[in-house]
């Protein structure tokens, strides 16, 4: 497959996913469309990230929390002191595993 097909894919599965996670109350979703990767950052509102990213790992989803080596990024979006949640994802996941994740974050509000 070609880069641009792997690229428009990856972007597909994020776009699902942050229109997934902007639909829970809430959830504050940081995502730029015009230089966006395979990853996706998040907050949920009265969660540490560290915390929910245990509450997923105890359920099978892996993410990364924290400031991700990107400490002005944070500043500009005012996460600096708290971080986001970062969910990667790549041409070998599939639109399936992403609804399931979401499945599965609906489930903290439970």
């Amino acid at each position: 497959r070609h880069r641009a097909e792997i690229c428009e894919r990856e972007a597909a599965l994020v776009q699902g996913l942050a229109q997934g996670l902007a639909c829970i109350n809430g959830c504050r979703v940081w995502q730029d469309a015009t230089c966006q990767s395979g990853v996706l950052s998040f907050r949920l509102e009265g969660w540490e990230p560290e915390t929910l990213g245990h509450w997923l790992a105890a359920r099978g989803v892996c993410v990364r929390c924290g400031l991700h080596c990107a400490p002005l990024a944070h500043d500009s979006a005012e996460t600096l002191e708290t971080g986001t949640i970062r969910l990667s994802v790549s041409d070998f996941n599939t639109l399936e595993e992403c609804e399931k994740f979401l499945e599965i974050f609906e489930k903290v509000l439970a």
